[in-house]
C-alpha cells in the first residue's frame, strides 16, 4: 500500500546534508576529547610517578631495617593540595608496611605491584589514581622497597569537564552555523522551483505561452523545458480543437441553412410536383448532414482518448473485410456513374487490426475516390499481400497536386479549384486509423501521371502492437508492385 505522506525536498536535502556534517562534528568532538583526556591523564600520572620516585629515593637501611626518611616538612609538601587528597604507602620485603597510610591497603594489593604502573581504585568511597613504583634501597642494592602513591581525581575530573565543554561548545556552534548555512543554501537552491511555481500560478488559464522569461539553472532547465513542451502541445491541441469546432460549426451551418430554406420554400408551395423536388433536395441535404455528423463521430472515436484506445485488435485477413466494405459501396458508386472494382491478393493478407476501423478506413477511401472522380470514371481497390501488406485505392480522376498531398490529411482541408460537395474529413479519418495501427499512408500519381494512387501499408501481423508515437504523415515515393487479379 502506497503512503500518502507528503515528501518535502527541502527537508530531505537538509537531512541528508546535516547527517554527515553532524556525524563528522560529533566524531571530531569525541576523538578530540579522548585525545585531550589521555594527554591530561599522562601529565597527572607523570607527576604522580615523580612523587613515588622521590619517596623511593628517601628509603634507607638502618640497623638492617628499611626505613623511609621523610621529614614532616617534606610530607607536608607532598600533601599540600586544597582540591585532591594525597596518600602514600611504602612496603618492604614480605609486604611489610614501612611508612605511610595503612588505608591504602583497602584500594590495592601490594603483592601484585611488582612493576611500576598505574591503576584506578576507590578509597573512602572516592575514586583514586594509584602509581606503583619498585626500587632498590639506597646503599643496599639487594634490598627493595615498593612505593604506592595515590590521589583523588577531582582535578582530573574538573579538567576533563573543562576539556569537554571546550570541545563540545565550538562543535555545537559549528553544527548550528552549518545548519543555518545548509538551510539558506537549500532555500537558495530551491528558489528557481518557487519561481517556476509562481510563474505558473500567476498565469491565466488562457495563457499557454512558453515560460521564456525564466533563466533556470541547469538542474531545473529540463523541468522548465518539459513544462514549455507540454504548454506548447496543449496550445496546439486547443487551437486545433478550436479550429475543429469552428469548422464543424461552419460545415453544419451550411446544410442546416439549406434545410431551413428548402423547408420554408416547401411550406409556401401548393403544387405537389414542385413540392416533390423540394423534398428531394431536403432528403439530399439531410443525407449530407447525416454523413457529416457520422464523420465527426468517427473522428471523436478515433482520438487517443476516445473509444479507439479500447477497440480490440485481432489477426484478420484484409481481403475479406475490404471486399465486404467495397461491396457495400457499389450502390453509391453506381449512383455517381463510377465503375468500382476490387482485386484481392493471391495469398491471405493477415494484419493485426480492428475490423470496424478497417471498414471505416476503406469506406472513406472509396467515398473520397468516387466523390472526386468524374462521371464515367473508374475506381479500383486492391490488396497486395507482399511484405508488408498494402491496401491500394486507384482512380483515374483529376489527381492531387504534389504540393497538396500532405495537407489533404488535415481536417476540413479541401483542394481548391473543384466544385465537389465534401466535408474535408474523409482523409483525416483515414490518417487517424492508419496511425493507430502503426501503418503508413502515402499518395502517388496514377499510371501515366493521371489519377491518384492512395496506398496504406500495414506492419506485419507478427509484430506486437504499439501505440502511435506521433501523427505525422509519411508520403512515400516507392513504386507499386504488380496488382493481383481483378474481381468485379
Amino acid at each position: 500500500m502506497k503512503s500518502n505522506k507528503t515528501v518535502s525536498i527541502r527537508k530531505q536535502l537538509i537531512g541528508w546534508l546535516m547527517i554527515p556534517i553532524t556525524s563528522l562534528c560529533l566524531v571530531s568532538a569525541v576523538v578530540t576529547y579522548f585525545i585531550a583526556v589521555r594527554m591530561t591523564t599522562q601529565g597527572y600520572d607523570a607527576a604522580l610517578m615523580e612523587s613515588a620516585r622521590e619517596l623511593a629515593n628517601r628509603a634507607t637501611l638502618q640497623d638492617g631495617n628499611i626505613v623511609l626518611d621523610l621529614p614532616p616538612a617534606a610530607l607536608a609538601v607532598f600533601k599540600d593540595d586544597n582540591i585532591d587528597k594525597f596518600y602514600y604507602a611504602a612496603f618492604g620485603e614480605n609486604c611489610r608496611l614501612i611508612a605511610g597510610d595503612a588505608d591504602v591497603l583497602q584500594a590495592l594489593n601490594p603483592a601484585a605491584a611488582s612493576q611500576p604502573r598505574f591503576r584506578n581504585g576507590r578509597l573512602h568511597r572516592s575514586p583514586i589514581r594509584i602509581a606503583c613504583y619498585n626500587a632498590a634501597v639506597s646503599g643496599a642494592p639487594n634490598r627493595h622497597v615498593r612505593i604506592f602513591v595515590a590521589e583523588t581525581v577531582r582535578k582530573r575530573q574538573a579538567l576533563t569537564n573543562q576539556i569537554l565543554i571546550a570541545v563540545i561548545v565550538p562543535q555545537l556552534l559549528l553544527i548550528g552555523l552549518a545548519s543555518l548555512s545548509v538551510w539558506l543554501g537549500v532555500a537558495r537552491g530551491l528558489a528557481p522551483l518557487q519561481a517556476v511555481r509562481s510563474a505558473i500560478a500567476s498565469r491565466s488559464q488562457f495563457d499557454l505561452s512558453p515560460m521564456a522569461e525564466l533563466n533556470p539553472p541547469l538542474e531545473i532547465r529540463p523541468l522548465v523545458n518539459a513544462i514549455n513542451d507540454l504548454l506548447g502541445r496543449l496550445n496546439r491541441d486547443i487551437e486545433a480543437q478550436r479550429r475543429f469546432v469552428a469548422n464543424a460549426a461552419h460545415q453544419l451551418r451550411t446544410p442546416l441553412a439549406g434545410l431551413k430554406t428548402q423547408t420554408e420554400l416547401g411550406l409556401r408551395q401548393e403544387n405537389f410536383s414542385e413540392l416533390r423536388g423540394i423534398l428531394n433536395q431536403i432528403q439530399r441535404g439531410a443525407a449530407n448532414l447525416t454523413r457529416l455528423v457520422n464523420q465527426l463521430l468517427s473522428l471523436a472515436q478515433l482520438e487517443p482518448s476516445g473509444a479507439q484506445s479500447s477497440l480490440v485488435r485481432t489477426r484478420i485477413d484484409l481481403n475479406a473485410i475490404v471486399k465486404e466494405a467495397t461491396r457495400d459501396m457499389v450502390p453509391y458508386a453506381l449512383s455517381n456513374d463510377i465503375d468500382l472494382g476490387f482485386e484481392e491478393s493471391q495469398k491471405p493478407a493477415f494484419v493485426i487490426a480492428n475490423a470496424w476501423s478497417i471498414r471505416e478506413l476503406v469506406t472513406n477511401l472509396i467515398d473520397n475516390a468516387v466523390r472526386y472522380t468524374q462521371s464515367g470514371g473508374k475506381v479500383t481497390v486492391r490488396i497486395e499481400s507482399a511484405d508488408p501488406v498494402t491496401l491500394v485505392v486507384e482512380d483515374n480522376g483529376p489527381g492531387i497536386p504534389e504540393s497538396e498531398r500532405e495537407r489533404v490529411f488535415e481536417r476540413f482541408y479541401r483542394v481548391l479549384g473543384n466544385n465537389v460537395n465534401g466535408s474535408g474529413l474523409g482523409l483525416a479519418i483515414v490518417k487517424e486509423i492508419v496511425l493507430s495501427h502503426q501503418g503508413r499512408v502515402s499518395i502517388e500519381s496514377g499510371i501515366g501521371g493521371k489519377g491518384t494512387l492512395l496506398l496504406v501499408t500495414f506492419p506485419p501481423a507478427e509484430m506486437s502492437f504499439k501505440p502511435p508515437a506521433d501523427k505525422s504523415i509519411n508520403v512515400a515515393t516507392s513504386p507499386l508492385s504488380a496488382p493481383a487479379s481483378r474481381v468485379n
